[in-house]
């Protein structure tokens, strides 16, 4: 969308795919016209009165208009939703949608590029100097350089990525859980590649392989907490002989979760004394 710097009026709406739209429901300042009388001090005042009204609701409309096509994404398509904006040093203007497409605009709103890398939602853009992080929903970060071209990309999270920003020499990415990574601004740099390989090559100096049993099993919390007894009864007789116990818990809302999980640590602890 383009308005106008000092008037704030709604000029332009482009799509996804570059073309301009007429929508008529984003109303302009123009479809209020203000009549000012001013015979007396009472008109003057009731017209002022009229005027910020007019002027409110020309303002409010116009942006229920625009939250509305932001809602429903250029013709309704979720495929194309607009997730993602960023301006990058060179002034041009980068926008990533839900399908994982990357459309590249000049500041005229021409459509100069797209390209697709990873077939999931564009979450947030961060830009630095000459490149272009993208976070998507899968996890993922991706870098590029300022034409477009893929320099590298890796699993950042298990989690959908929802911002990054650059900070002291770092690019840190918020994940959905709540968890905060940095990586350095040079990522991926020129040795990544030879790390790699070298560690590959000598995996074998810092990994050991196990056999290990893991028990694994659910519990219905039900909102409640288990009693002692019937937990030892079903992680006692067993939990000696095994590596790992992993349990699954069904139906945990509120605050039931932090009882669950402190019920079965203490189970588990008390199974291995």
């Amino acid at each position: 969308m383009y308005r106008d710097a000092r008037t704030r009026e709604l000029l332009k709406v482009f799509n996804s795919d570059g073309q301009m739209e007429n929508r008529s429901d984003l109303p302009s300042m123009q479809d209020f016209p203000v009549d000012l009388v001013s015979s007396s001090r009472k008109d003057r005042n009731q017209s002022s009165i009229g005027f910020f009204q007019r002027s409110r609701n020309a303002i409010m409309g116009a942006a229920d208009a625009v939250r509305r096509v932001a809602a429903k994404g250029a013709f309704g398509d979720e495929n194309r939703r607009t997730e993602a904006l960023v301006v990058t040093i060179d002034g041009m203007i980068w926008t990533g949608y839900s399908s994982g497409l990357l459309v590249q605009w000049d500041g005229n709103g021409n459509r100069i590029q797209d390209f697709i890398y990873h077939p999931f939602a564009v979450q947030c853009f961060c830009t630095y100097g000459m490149q272009i992080w993208v976070g998507y929903v899968s996890g993922i970060v991706q870098v590029l350089d300022l034409k477009g071209y893929l320099i590298g990309g890796w699993v950042a999270h298990s989690c959908p990525i929802v911002k990054m920003t650059v900070g002291v020499g770092y690019v840190f990415t918020l994940a959905n859980h709540g968890g905060i990574r940095g990586w350095n601004i040079t990522s991926p740099g020129p040795l990544d590649s030879i790390l790699c390989s070298e560690l590959g090559g000598k995996e074998f100096l810092y990994t050991k392989i196990e056999n290990i049993k893991i028990l694994s099993g659910t519990w219905n919390v039900g909102q409640g907490k288990a009693s002692q007894d019937s937990l030892t009864s079903w992680l006692g007789s067993v939990a000696s002989d095994v590596g790992l116990v992993v349990v699954g818990l069904q139906e945990v809302e509120m605050g039931a979760g932090f009882l669950a999980m402190s019920a079965a640590k203490e189970t588990v602890s008390y199974c291995s004394m």
